[in-house]
This record gives structure tokens, sequence and C-alpha cells, in this order.
């Protein structure tokens, strides 16, 4: 029998003070709480200008954990379900869209150069590569046809920070976040 213990949310509560945290979510996905997430977003963010880009980096960046986290969960329908925690966040310049889940270490290089490259890329060299991607072969272990990470950074007013925190000789939690300035 588990015990009720104090949930001491006042470090999290400082923590968040140089902040306004928009959505926080850490667990399994379903597109029950994807949609639920999305209403939140777009509720918070109904002024702000670049709302499209937010929501629509927001949903990518929920796609990729749901699809590619090392971490899985069996959903309602049975399904394999990906696990991670997705962040929403805005200061006084912008807003930060972020998410983390586990990977295997051996997608990290592919990650890290993948990554790298994107962001050595102006607006038309990502227009061009998002193009040359769409046309090319969908990549081996890829639900999709490896443009996400490309459309983020295209959506995103600044290149894309990412940190690997090592777990173990297997895995490791990829950390990926997205920016964007504030024109209201």
């Amino acid at each position: 029998m588990m015990e009720n213990e104090v949930v001491n949310l006042f470090k999290t509560y400082r923590e968040t003070s140089e902040y306004n945290l928009l959505v926080s979510f850490k667990g399994r996905l379903s597109q029950e709480v994807l949609t639920e997430l999305g209403s939140m977003i777009r509720t918070s963010l109904s002024t702000e200008s670049k709302i499209k880009k937010i929501f629509a980096v927001f949903i990518e960046l929920a796609q990729n954990m749901l699809h590619y986290s090392a971490e899985r969960k069996i959903n309602e329908e049975q399904k394999d379900a990906g696990v991670g925690i997705l962040v929403v966040r805005e200061n006084s310049v912008g807003y930060h869209v972020a998410s983390g889940n586990l990977v295997l270490n051996e997608k990290i290089e592919f990650l890290t150069e993948r990554i790298q490259k994107i962001n050595s890329m102006n607006k038309d060299e990502l227009k061009s590569f998002y193009q040359q991607q769409l046309r090319s072969e969908r990549p081996e272990d890829s639900k999709g046809a490896g443009v996400g990470l490309i459309d983020i950074a295209r959506k995103s007013d600044g290149p894309l920070v990412f940190h690997f925190d090592s777990l173990d000789g297997k895995q490791s939690f990829f950390t990926i976040s997205a920016f964007f300035t504030k024109e209201n």
C-alpha cells in the first residue's frame, strides 16, 4: 500500500518564476492527450501571431516522441506509444517548445549530425533540403518522410537546441527545443 506523501511544488514554482509555463506533460502520449494539450496551447496563445507555427512545432515534437521514444508503453487501444516530456513556456522575449525522451545511444550520432546539418542552413537551404527529402526514399526506421526536424527548423526563429544526458550504456535522454520570438 502506498502512503500519501507531501508533494513539494514550491521548488518547481520558484524555478518557473522566470517564465510562464503554458503546457507541461510527462507520460505516455495518446491522441486524446495530444488533442487536449493542443487545445490548451491554442487557448493560451490565441493572441500570438505565430500560433500556427508554434502549434505545428509542438505537434511535430509530440509525434517524434510518440513514434521514436525508446521508452514505450501500451495505450488504451493496445498500441505501442512513446513516453517522454513536452513543455511550452513563455518568457519576455518569446516561446520555447521542447520535448525530451529516451533514445538508444546508437541514434545519438545520427541525431547530432542531422540537427547540426539543419542548424547550418539558412531558410532557403532548409526549403530546398525539405523538398529534396520529400522526393527521396523514406529513411529505414522512419514513420514519415524524414522531414520533421527540417520542418521544425523552418518554422522556428533560431537554431534547434539539443542535448543528450547519458543514462547507461544503452540509452540517453534526448532534449530538443525550438524558439519563437514574440511579435505582439
